[in-house]
């Protein structure tokens, strides 16, 4: 009952809001290092130095605070993104994958735990999985059809963020098994030299 007590007490002096970016962060380090198999909400708990009865109190489950992390590092990726200024739409989406692979490979531990995170949903709740891929490849269509004009088919638009979307998860997973700058950034110009191409067919 004690311990109980003094958990409560804890949480009393800690907002929700800033309780859940602990867990979360926490959460993206013990993926990073463990993977996600053994990422359990006490070693979540433990990394964050806080009570186990603060996470479930944040969190309904396992599965929200998952989601949550998700949530969370597509969001630090998209934002890189949502704050490009629109030029032309080949060179917006040039920029979108430049700065999405150097955002990844300049947080190791965010880009290993997104990538493990999402094959975990995949494998395990494909419903969640295809949550969060729709909340990235959104963030990135949305930025893409401000370049192309409101004329731009939507289709179009949101398969160019696909093509984005899995181009920098390749490129990332490149450079986790080598970790090579030089090259990466090398891969990255190979792509983006062909973008021109896929999007003279949405611009005519």
């Amino acid at each position: 009952m004690r311990e109980r007590a003094n958990e409560v007490d804890e949480l009393a002096h800690v907002s929700t809001e800033d309780r859940s970016v602990q867990f979360i962060d926490a959460a993206v380090r013990v993926i990073a290092e463990h993977g996600v198999a053994s990422a359990t909400t006490r070693k979540i708990a433990d990394a964050a130095e806080a009570p186990l009865a603060a996470l479930h109190y944040c969190f309904r489950d396992k599965d929200g605070l998952f989601r949550a992390v998700f949530e969370h590092l597509a969001a630090e990726v998209t934002e890189q993104a949502t704050a490009i200024e629109p030029a032309e739409l080949d060179a917006t989406a040039a920029e979108i994958l430049r700065l999405s692979v150097r955002w990844a490979t300049e947080h190791p531990d965010y880009a290993l735990a997104q990538v493990d995170l999402y094959m975990w949903m995949v494998r395990q709740r494909p419903d969640l999985a295809a949550q969060a891929n729709a909340i990235y490849l959104r963030a990135v269509a949305d930025v893409l059809r401000r370049a192309a004009g409101p004329s731009a088919p939507a289709e179009a638009i949101e398969d160019l963020a696909s093509v984005l979307a899995g181009a920098t998860d390749g490129l990332v997973m490149q450079w986790a098994s080598h970790r090579d700058q030089g090259r990466v950034e090398a891969y990255v110009e190979a792509f983006c030299a062909g973008i021109p191409a896929m999007c003279r067919r949405i611009t005519g």
